[in-house]
């Protein structure tokens, strides 16, 4: 074997075997069958979407079928995010080491073009002819191994890619059925008639409130004041499932209660992280005292599960009810915003599609009385 050849092929192994030994291709395979068991786990989702859209109790069927298509697309979003990195470290090892798997092909292109015979003779002799022999049969099932792991690699890369594309398909198909689902739910509610009325809205006495509120926590204490021609309603206890409701939520917590926020501001309540436009939910029945925009809170809704207690939820976007209105538990009370309301647009911003992150913030204050009390002493 010339000796130019076999220095540059036993330089290439080394670095193609380094190359090989920092990748994992069974870690590559497992992000696309976790992307693909997501996209089966969003299609399910989608059929009891499409059930709830014909249910008899229609609200609450398409608040919970909401719910848990939001949880799937999260689950797939953070696939198709993990699934693009793993493809794009892929790529730039492969691009990384484009030179060394050139010359790796280009010997291998070599050793294949030359005659048997110059394998097994050498011009310097028998001895050298052995060692030549023995050179060869030490690199060629490294070499095999090698290809066969760039083999592998390249096919993964194709898979990841493949994967990738069917993922953001399902991806960009199921932000539409959201928002289908999100109109036929406020469809839903705007037709909805049977729900009691515990008292109606003194327009004055709100406005003045209002005016006089420079905060949250003076509007909630006051806000009792606004009804007039109120009604007792009994409503079930929910002190006994105190520290075991459901978040109203479905999100991280970014701001615990009485902590500092950036601006060293204590706040009298937790902000939960969650996605555009997740659907707000009464963790209990609930009269509402109040709903709609508040200072530069956002929409704002304020519910009362029972006497001298109230649950205050700000910074949605979208609200659903009337104040005065007496609503069931996990009945659904708004939407959180979004950056955008075109699924292209947020397809065209490579971080809203890959990110995973919770981008929109819900403030939850609960009162007790007059005083704002932790209120994950409520919430699991």
């Amino acid at each position: 074997m010339n000796a130019i050849i076999k220095n540059k092929l036993i330089i290439t192994l080394v670095a193609i075997s380094s190359f090989f030994c920092s990748n994992s291709v069974f870690a590559q395979s497992s992000k696309a069958l976790e992307t693909i068991f997501a996209i089966e786990a969003l299609d399910l989702a989608a059929a009891d979407l499409k059930n709830a859209k014909n249910a008899k109790k229609r609200i609450k069927s398409l608040s919970q079928a909401i719910q848990s298509y939001e949880e799937t697309l999260a689950i797939l979003r953070v696939s198709v995010r993990d699934l693009t990195l793993q493809q794009a470290q892929l790529q730039d090892v492969l691009d990384q080491n484009e030179n060394e798997i050139m010359q790796f092909l280009g010997v291998l292109a070599t050793v294949q073009k030359t005659p048997i015979a110059g394998h097994i003779l050498h011009p310097s002799g028998p001895l050298a002819t052995a060692r030549s022999g023995m050179i060869i049969s030490d690199i060629v099932p490294v070499l095999q191994e090698n290809v066969n792991q760039l083999r592998d690699q390249v096919m993964v890369l194709k898979q990841l890619s493949e994967t990738q594309f069917t993922a953001q398909s399902s991806l960009k198909t199921g932000l539409l059925e959201l928002q289908k689902a999100h109109v036929n739910l406020g469809r839903a509610i705007a037709n909805r008639d049977n729900l009691p009325k515990r008292f109606v809205t003194d327009p004055e006495k709100l406005e003045t409130l209002m005016k006089a509120s420079k905060d949250l926590e003076t509007f909630a204490s006051s806000v009792q004041s606004i009804a007039i021609n109120e009604t007792s309603v009994s409503l079930p206890p929910v002190s006994d499932r105190k520290g075991n409701l459901k978040l109203p939520v479905r999100g991280k917590i970014l701001g615990k209660f009485n902590e500092p926020d950036a601006s060293g501001i204590k706040r009298s309540g937790i902000v939960l992280a969650t996605d555009p436009r997740a659907i707000v939910i009464s963790p209990t029945a609930a009269t509402i005292r109040y709903l709609g925009p508040l200072l530069d809170y956002g929409n704002v809704a304020i519910l009362e599960p029972q006497n001298g207690l109230l649950f205050v939820f700000a910074g949605m976007d979208t609200v659903y009810g009337e104040i005065g209105q007496v609503i069931p538990a996990l009945s659904p009370i708004g939407l959180m915003p979004s950056q955008s309301d075109e699924v292209d647009k947020i397809f065209k911003t490579q971080a809203n599609i890959y990110s995973g992150k919770l981008s929109e913030t819900l403030y939850v204050e609960v009162r007790e009385g007059s005083e704002p009390k932790n209120p994950l002493n409520w919430f699991k």
